[in-house]
């Protein structure tokens, strides 16, 4: 069994990296818990131990549950997806295509996604909230890709990454099927601050 030290410094750690996760100060963490600025203070520097009824507070407010807070568990997180449980969400006619292979829960999104894509085939991109971006790796094969009103093409260890905030289009350019990975980041306060500067693709 813990000691109560022990279980102080691990809700401490695990409530300052959850309000850090989500963008929360402490003040904002109190306001939206009902919980003194000074009571968080005193959890995050594991001076005491909370009742049950301010930790309920605290994960709502965090939009998590109590296990996440009182979890002893400092060790990083890793997640496995074999390959067999990778999802395909989307495919085309002429056998084009798109599997999610691994993502996160918001507030902070990251999405690692596989397309294929046929000679002559296409796929449009609805406009992502502001700060949301777009990172393309060609493993094989070319790549069409409107951003807007701007064409570009890549080749085969091509890479870009771009504002996805408008309209968008990935289409197979070349004789066989083009094959990419699609990193997409999205921030837990993307569409409310104006997008991070990222430089577009040159043009070939």
């Amino acid at each position: 069994m813990q000691s109560p030290d022990d279980v102080a410094t691990a809700i401490g750690r695990n409530v300052r990296a959850l309000r850090q996760q989500r963008r929360m100060t402490i003040d904002a963490l109190a306001a939206a818990s009902g919980v003194s600025r000074g009571t968080v203070i005193q959890i995050e520097t594991a001076r005491g131990n909370p009742s049950i009824g301010t930790l309920v507070h605290l994960a709502e407010a965090l939009r998590v549950g109590v296990t996440s807070l009182v979890d002893d568990d400092a060790a990083p997180r890793v997640v496995v997806r074999r390959a067999e449980q990778a999802v395909p969400l989307w495919s085309s006619e002429a056998g084009s295509t798109a599997v999610f292979r691994i993502g996160t829960d918001p507030p902070d999104v990251v999405e690692l996604w596989d397309w294929t894509l046929e000679p002559g085939d296409a796929f449009d991109g609805e406009a992502h909230p502001i700060g949301t971006a777009e990172v393309l790796s060609v493993l094989h094969g070319r790549l069409g890709l409107r951003v807007g009103t701007t064409e570009h093409e890549l080749g085969e260890g091509d890479t870009v990454m771009f504002q996805a905030h408008v309209p968008h289009r990935y289409s197979g350019a070349g004789k066989g099927p083009v094959r990419f990975t699609m990193v997409v980041l999205q921030p837990g306060d993307a569409g409310l601050v104006p997008p991070t500067a990222i430089a577009p693709a040159e043009p070939d």
